[in-house]
């Protein structure tokens, strides 16, 4: 393992073969009091950070040490001089964000303000308050990390023309009969090897695109390398169709339907190898023109999927009227399913829904045998999540194609 300013260069061997791989030197320091705390460690594991904690300030000084970026969680114990000291000098060093699980005002009240003040003159500062939850903690860490992160245009449109975007494809099991599920689908996600920043993942860049008016040279150009992908499988053997996600603001081209058949057409293939995943929005009016859009890429022949489901009231009123060959259960709602009964008996009503509409399930963000088990009360048709694979480079796919899940350690 090589470390730089701005680079962790790790290289794997596997099977005799090298692989190497460049992880963002992204570390998040927590207070020891919330080592335990389980939606921190939840969102640790969402947005892939490194976690570290510390009881002293003395650890904490070592812990910034050196010149890789990092967010800092505090709780109210942790707001110190010494602490604040330790922030003040590190940020002179490396891109640097704070969150404090505390509250403003009762710091205050503890003859702190002028500790409280000088956190509110750091640049990338978040409260999330001591009572916080994932949605709330998820957000401020995103908000943080794309401060560090920020992109220019010129850099997107270099990335563009220079080919830095690369794809990473995640495996989607499909249930063949009885305990059988085979690996058919990948889904394209989309990273850029910055050369600075090292790998970012989408939440760190695809915002910026948006705001340039970029996202539909990005989109084309995920279509593009998945086309040749799936061509490079199909050559050697491996029968795998692939997914894509598509921006909602892309559904506004009158000509993407037609310009998206073209790119497939051109390398050989049919357009039902191919699925677009979009997420959910208004659907509460079948002829919106992003609902017609999404009816014309399916007449052309490729396949439709509902992204991160919820089971919200809004979208089951004209679910039949909608042009999907799948929906995709958000880990969100299977989590509230297994420990709620009525949200189970909703989430089983919309899987039966579903298949009486000739719509296949996929369950995503499955990550323990708990939940895979659970997949048998709803009939889920599809999963997707870290028990199967995580998003992995082309080449390592094979490992995961045509895989069982009669244990955990057939999947993994």
């Amino acid at each position: 393992m090589r470390r730089g300013a701005h680079l962790v260069r790790v290289e794997v061997r596997i099977n005799g073969q090298v692989f190497t791989t460049f992880l963002r030197p992204m570390l998040l320091i927590a207070s020891e009091t919330i080592r335990t705390n389980k939606t921190l460690n939840d969102v640790v594991r969402e947005m892939s950070f490194t976690l570290s904690f510390f009881a002293q300030a003395s650890t904490f000084a070592e812990l910034v040490e050196g010149r890789s970026r990092r967010i800092v969680v505090l709780t109210e114990t942790d707001v110190s001089s010494d602490i604040v000291r330790s922030l003040r000098s590190a940020k002179e060093r490396f891109p640097l964000a704070i969150i404090v699980a505390a509250d403003r005002a009762s710091l205050r009240s503890c003859r702190q303000a002028d500790l409280v003040d000088e956190l509110a003159n750091f640049d990338n500062i978040e409260w999330v308050g001591k009572d916080f939850d994932f949605d709330h903690l998820s957000a401020s860490a995103r908000r943080c990390r794309r401060r560090m992160l920020q992109v220019s245009r010129q850099e997107v449109q270099n990335a563009l023309e220079n080919r830095e975007f690369v794809l990473r494809y995640q495996p989607k099991v499909e249930r063949n009969s009885g305990n059988e599920w085979l690996t058919r689908e990948a889904e394209a996600l989309v990273r850029w090897h910055h050369p600075e920043h090292g790998l970012m993942g989408p939440l760190e860049f695809l915002p910026e695109v948006e705001a340039f008016g970029l996202m539909g040279q990005l989109s084309e150009y995920v279509l593009r390398e998945a086309t040749g992908q799936v061509v490079v499988w199909r050559d050697r053997g491996i029968q795998l169709s692939a997914c894509i996600n598509l921006a909602s603001s892309q559904l506004g081209d009158p000509r993407l339907a037609e310009n998206y058949a073209e790119i497939v057409h051109a390398a050989g293939l049919d357009c039902a190898s191919f699925t677009f995943e979009v997420i959910e929005q208004d659907l509460v009016d079948p002829d919106a023109p992003h609902i017609q859009m999404l009816k014309s890429l399916r007449e052309t022949g490729f396949r439709i999927c509902l992204d991160d489901f919820r089971v919200a009231s809004s979208s089951l009123s004209t679910f039949e009227q909608m042009p999907f060959d799948e929906i995709k259960i958000h880990a969100s709602a299977l989590c509230r399913a297994r420990r709620d009964p009525v949200a189970l008996t909703v989430l089983a009503a919309v899987t039966g829904l579903a298949h009486n509409l000739g719509i296949s399930v996929c369950a995503e963000g499955v990550e323990d045998q708990q939940t895979f088990e659970f997949l048998k009360t709803i009939e889920c048709d599809k999963m997707q999540g870290f028990l199967i694979s995580e998003a992995v480079i082309p080449s390592i796919i094979r490992r995961v194609y045509s895989a069982k899940a009669d244990t955990e350690e057939e999947v993994a």
